[in-house]
């Protein structure tokens, strides 16, 4: 029925200011010239965009920490599942159009290795950690168009096992569980009234500071804690 149809803006398929971890402070010899200062500048300005992203995300109804938290578990637990499962059409809603496209091409490489059917079990899924907020406002002519954008950190015990064509194991253990630490993106759309999170992107774990790749820190600025 029309009433249970939900409509999604199109993404705007680039994640800003990619979390990457607590950021060093700048070397005192950059300040000789301008790279400390900008980088103290984007440092002392991250926490008012945490601030900014949650006040704006007080305008989706229903939104609260904890009912954030609970929604990116479940959404956590599900689409690892359909990945797994490798179901694609429930994903189309579940996910932006750049995870979708990113999800498929990781598909066809397992395919390529040989992976068949994918046994996948999630236990210990602590609750979720808030990392970071922002928003993004991809046409600077329609602030009503606005997406936030908040990374979260999972910490789970998972056991995953990969079939081939013939039922032989070609990969993990289906007997052992092992800590997994994913840091995901999920997005949220401000302008239609029935939007919901999706995951817009996976991001690496790196170490503090270093840089994930394809991460830059002339982002499109952009506003965005919890």
């Amino acid at each position: 029925r029309a009433s249970g149809i939900r409509a999604f803006l199109l993404s705007p398929g680039v994640i800003a200011d990619p979390y990457r971890g607590p950021r060093p402070w700048p070397s005192p010899s950059s300040f000789l010239g301008t790279s400390g200062w900008k980088a103290l500048v984007r440092m002392v300005s991250r926490p008012m965009h945490d601030v900014l992203t949650l006040g704006q995300c007080q305008s989706i109804k229903g939104f609260t920490r904890d009912n954030f938290k609970a929604e990116a578990s479940q959404l956590y637990r599900q689409i690892s599942q359909l990945i797994a499962e490798k179901h694609v059409t429930p994903l189309r809603h579940l996910v932006t159009e750049k995870a979708l496209t990113e999800i498929k091409r990781e598909a066809k490489s397992r395919e390529k290795a040989g992976w068949g059917r994918i046994v996948w079990e999630v236990r210990d899924l602590d609750k979720p950690a808030t990392l970071q907020g922002r928003m993004i406002f991809p046409n600077p002519n329609d602030t009503q168009m606005a997406f936030a954008q908040i990374t979260v950190g999972f910490k789970s015990y998972q056991r995953y096992a990969a079939y081939d064509g013939k039922g032989r194991l070609v990969a993990g253990d289906p007997d052992k569980y092992v800590p997994v630490e994913d840091v995901w993106v999920l997005e949220h759309a401000f302008k239609l009234p029935n939007a919901r999170w999706r995951l817009a992107a996976r991001l690496p774990t790196v170490a503090p500071g270093e840089k994930a790749p394809g991460d830059s820190d002339d982002a499109p600025l952009i506003s965005g804690w919890m």
